[in-house]
């Protein structure tokens, strides 16, 4: 089988041998490698390995193919690709790299994972506003956030699926506000991308910020970010290395920066962790975006139904375009049922998901079958 011949769901389930023993359903929390992430991974080990500086070349010509792989995927350009450590770091590109003023504000939704959110907090000591906006069923409301947004307002970021409840923002919608007010649109996608199909160019995002290790199905400690051409002429790096330049073997006293992206990326690249990132990327070409995406609601979608079946109550939108692969599963009205208790049924039932606030949360990914759904109905009854 060739790197780029798996297209069915079968196919792609036995490069997962996670699944083997267990159902997994905790994609929002972190994904599984498959194999070929892992023997990618290996490689690149093992030629360090056994050639040291000698392999390094090879490293150089990987990077480029995975970047341009990146840019594909998110729907921008190789070189508005920059590779991170996590999501944390691509933000912090941003809430660094902005030539701040006192009275400037960032507006946010109340509700966001803290990577999206204590960033803009340190702001504050700067003399910058945080607007925040109150989040109504699991989201801000885009309307909120637009009228929150003013001629001082630099930026808006919001998570293009909520962690905590599933919900899938209109970006589109985000991203025309934002070009109207003049604002960097900021996305932290770890929660969408490598699920659902997010074009940076056609929703006008200026910065999506990815970690590859929850729906990517990448290696830990390694991310990107994608900037669009407005973000790299408004972003400067606050921390700049031997990489960031546009010529690092000239070792020149005083360099240019790279015109690119690269600028953000200050040293040793981790290559292990870019070798891992792009086979899984190039996995999720060769199964197509589009479908891994009408794929994983389809499985949210039976799941959801499933779950109802078992008296508890999902939390999903009726709108599919706001659905995204996260299912939250609360009690019924006036269930005496503990969902800490359920939570740990599932588990030893060989089930895996996660337990948060609103309730169960389910994350099935492309790799899930019928087999997987119905552990949780069996578990449950």
């Amino acid at each position: 089988m060739t790197p780029l011949s798996v297209r069915s769901w079968s196919e792609a389930r036995l490069l997962y041998p996670g699944v083997r023993d267990v159902a997994y359903l905790d994609t929002a929390a972190m994904g599984l490698l498959s194999t070929r992430v892992r023997d990618a991974m290996t490689a690149m080990v093992e030629g360090h390995h056994r050639l040291g500086v000698a392999s390094a070349p090879q490293w150089y010509d990987d990077v480029a193919a995975v970047r341009s792989s990146i840019a594909r995927l998110v729907g921008g350009r190789p070189e508005g690709v920059a590779f991170t450590q996590n999501t944390s770091t691509g933000l912090a590109i941003v809430a660094n790299g902005v030539d701040w003023a006192d009275g400037d504000n960032v507006v946010v939704p109340a509700g966001e994972f803290p990577s999206n959110f204590y960033p803009w907090l340190q702001l504050r000591r700067r003399g910058v506003e945080v607007r925040e906006v109150a989040m109504v069923d699991g989201a801000a409301p885009v309307a909120e956030l637009v009228r929150a947004v003013d001629r001082r307002t630099r930026v808006v970021a919001v998570s293009a699926v909520q962690y905590s409840s599933g919900h899938r923002y209109d970006l589109a919608a985000l991203g025309e506000a934002c070009r109207s007010a003049d604002a960097l649109f900021v996305v932290d996608g770890t929660q969408a991308v490598g699920a659902m199909v997010v074009d940076t160019g056609l929703l006008g995002i200026d910065v999506l910020a990815v970690s590859s290790h929850k729906w990517v199905l990448g290696p830990l400690g390694i991310g990107f970010v994608q900037l669009s051409s407005r973000a790299l002429e408004r972003l400067s790096p606050s921390t700049v290395g031997w990489l960031s330049v546009e010529e690092p073997f000239a070792f020149d006293h005083e360099p240019r920066l790279a015109a690119d992206a690269r600028r953000f990326e200050s040293g040793t690249e981790n290559a292990v962790g870019i070798a891992g990132l792009g086979a899984t990327v190039a996995l999720m070409h060769s199964l197509g975006p589009r479908r891994i995406e009408d794929r994983v609601l389809d499985l949210a979608d039976e799941l959801a139904e499933l779950l109802s079946s078992v008296g508890l109550r999902p939390l999903v939108s009726p709108d599919r375009s706001r659905r995204s692969g996260i299912v939250i599963a609360a009690g019924s009205e006036g269930s005496p049922v503990s969902l800490p208790d359920l939570h740990q049924r599932l588990l030893a039932g060989g089930v895996r998901c996660s337990l948060r606030a609103a309730g169960l949360r389910f994350a099935p990914h492309y790799f899930v079958d019928a087999s997987d759904l119905a552990a949780v109905v069996d578990v449950l009854r």
